[in-house]
């Protein structure tokens, strides 16, 4: 499954969210910026009859849960939106599928490195596009490479690589490495600790993706990088 390929396939697992009758239009959108970390939309439907003052969650599979909402209104704290969702948070995986521009993906980018940092061991693999935007992170990764971490940056060769002391730079002309931008942290062993940022370049410093702490989504990355570019330990 190539990068574009899990990036439709996480794109497909977004769960729906259905409001009836909500109270208001403001409590909708509070509702939707509560759920802003989760891949869920959120719609708003009339309905009059006994699903009033629920919401209804669609799973992709076409399983649905039930929330009595009729007690919410604006504004909505974050523990009554909590007290109300709770049960429903605790069926949607985080992985957070938007678009981003370039300023967003560096941050979200540091986030799994700094991850990685912490944890100290295990592996890390960043996709630059290009190595002219490998430079500018040459001293974000001799840092990296000062832990007991097996670090993989890949990128197209538009100019000469920096030397980076542990970490293997995979200089490959490929399409898909141009058009992505991807950190992937296996957690060291630890299911818990993996996290992922995919997404593609749909306009100039304009993504489209996600980021995951789901493992099975990080192993598929994993998987894909070790069969096209660079096999694993």
């Amino acid at each position: 499954m190539a990068l574009r390929d899990i990036i439709g396939s996480v794109r497909e697992r977004e769960r729906t969210l259905v409001l009836y009758d909500p109270a208001s239009d403001h409590l909708v959108e509070q509702v939707r910026e509560y759920l802003a970390p989760y891949s869920v939309a959120v719609e708003s439907r009339s309905h009059g009859g006994t699903l009033s003052g629920h919401a209804e969650l669609v799973h992709e599979d076409g399983s649905r849960l039930f929330t009595d909402c009729s007690s919410l209104s604006s504004p909505l704290t974050q523990d009554a939106f909590e007290a109300c969702f709770g049960d429903a948070l605790t069926r949607i995986d985080r992985t957070t599928f938007s678009s981003y521009d370039g300023s967003q993906m560096v941050a979200t980018s540091r986030e799994i490195e700094d991850r990685a940092w912490r944890y100290g061991h295990g592996s890390l693999h960043a996709g630059f596009q290009r190595v002219s935007a490998l430079q500018t992170q040459e001293q974000v990764y001799r840092d990296l490479a000062r832990k007991q971490l097996d670090i993989h940056a890949y990128a197209v060769p538009d100019a000469d690589a920096p030397p980076l002391d542990g970490v293997d730079v995979h200089l490959v002309e490929d399409d898909e490495i141009a058009k992505t931008w991807f950190v992937v942290y296996d957690g060291g062993g630890d299911d818990d600790a993996k996290c992922a940022l995919l997404a593609e370049e749909r306009d100039p410093d304009v993504f489209r993706g996600f980021w995951t702490y789901d493992p099975a989504v990080v192993d598929a990355i994993l998987s894909h990088l070790a069969a096209r570019y660079a096999p694993l330990p």
